[in-house]
């Protein structure tokens, strides 16, 4: 009977460890999961702030009350957006409603301007220490800053301070709020689904080239790759739309290749060898990239941005219309040369090759001086191609204006209807 009673006893006690470690493995899972919402949610609202504050930045670049309804909608919709973040976090009352008020009062403010109720002088004014005080909070925020952004402070301050491990409801509860965290669906747009078309390559008309016409135009394009070794293969049935692939050896060297099956057109080229120390100047870094475009044929395109690192410069270009020398930011090209010798290292023709369908549109002058305010300097202006909220293709002014009290920020204009079409502030 004591040996029965006994096996009882053990059995239970399995039955009850097991039970524990699979609800503790459970626990484990959901705080891992939490820990990762309440990260996101911290990352998301210190972006949140520095957007606000950007925002913030260009009410104080403008005068013009229609250029100004923009930027501060977006400082009424940020500032409620990020008071959303903050009371979703498990933080302390007392800091969270200081930070809400704050917040709330930067909002409300910006409505009151909007609206015609407190004169933008006095927007501006207040807003310039406002500047510094989001920027503060959003280092606050930032859970990378504090103890190197380690999971185990995520679990301590925000995890173990909204839930009880031993209160199972309140586990459950806060688990379906994790997955519904993770759940959206957003159909696209008509404009959206156009995007889609460009990015499918279905525009191109050409006809279809076969591999040896593929073969022969990648010794065309890179002669001193004549006697490589190369492989070619054609894209699966999966593919977005169909190109060739190109796979080739040649001592040190090895690299990559893809051609649209329509038309062959080159989409990209990437090689990869050791590395001198030498080094090739910023001109002949420049010369080297232009004689690469014209070999390709891509003669319509114009520098717009170039940085390096250790091994390789990095290039930024545009196609340029041809009747108004605008820049098409859209049909962009990224190459990637050596800094020893100059040798194409790589090359993106993808924006390039999809090409944007640019419409006329009229250019009407333009006062600066009705649009930004305070002490300003244009230190460049020049036609560009810039999408609209709608995703079109806009012709406008590109200015580089420098503000001692606010930096120097890149706005786009629209030509026609003058009206902001995208502001950032440079570094």
């Amino acid at each position: 009977m004591k040996k029965f009673i006994w096996i009882i006893v053990v059995s239970a006690a399995a039955v009850f460890l097991v039970y524990h470690f699979n609800v503790q493995s459970k626990n484990t899972r959901l705080e891992n999961a939490l820990a990762t919402q309440y990260s996101n949610q911290l990352t998301s609202a210190s972006e949140k702030l520095i957007k606000l504050s950007d925002s913030i930045d260009q009410t104080l670049l403008f005068q013009d009350k229609e250029v100004l309804d923009q930027p501060l909608e977006d400082v009424w919709r940020l500032s409620s957006d990020i008071r959303a973040s903050i009371s979703a976090l498990p933080i302390d009352h007392e800091t969270s409603t200081v930070w809400m008020n704050y917040l709330n009062r930067i909002g409300n403010s910006a409505s009151l301007v909007k609206e015609g109720k407190i004169p933008v002088e006095d927007w501006q004014k207040s807003m310039k220490d406002a500047r510094g005080n989001l920027l503060s909070l959003s280092d606050q925020w930032a859970f990378t800053n504090r103890n190197a952004g380690k999971k185990d402070y995520i679990v301590t301050s925000f995890v173990n301070n909204k839930a009880n491990k031993e209160n199972e409801k309140n586990w459950k509860t806060l688990g379906d709020s994790v997955k519904a965290y993770t759940e959206s669906d957003f159909p696209m747009t008509a404009s959206e689904t156009d995007k889609q078309k460009k990015k499918d390559l279905q525009h191109i008309k050409d006809s279809e080239v076969t591999v040896e016409q593929v073969k022969q135009n990648f010794f065309k394009l890179f002669p001193e790759l004549k006697d490589a070794t190369i492989h070619i293969t054609e894209s699966g049935a999966d593919a977005p739309y169909p190109f060739y692939h190109i796979q080739f050896h040649k001592g040190i060297r090895i690299g990559y290749a893809d051609f649209t099956k329509k038309g062959g057109h080159l989409l990209s080229y990437l090689l990869e060898r050791p590395f001198d120390n030498t080094t090739i100047s910023v001109e002949q870094m420049k010369e080297k990239s232009s004689t690469y475009l014209k070999s390709f044929g891509y003669t319509d395109t114009e520098m717009v941005e170039y940085r390096e690192n250790h091994i390789a410069w990095h290039l930024a270009f545009a196609r340029v219309d041809p009747n108004n020398d605008a820049l098409i930011y859209a049909d962009g090209m990224h190459l990637k040369i050596a800094k020893d010798n100059g040798e194409l290292l790589g090359l993106n023709a993808m924006e390039y090759i999809q090409k944007e369908n640019i419409g006329e549109q009229k250019v009407v002058p333009i006062d600066y001086k009705e649009i930004f305010s305070g002490d300003f300097t244009v230190e460049e202006e020049r036609l560009a191609y810039v999408e609209n909220k709608e995703l079109q293709q806009r012709l406008a002014y590109e200015v580089l204006t420098r503000n001692d009290s606010i930096g120097t920020h890149k706005t786009y204009i629209d030509t026609e209807t003058h009206e902001i079409l995208h502001t950032e502030k440079l570094p």
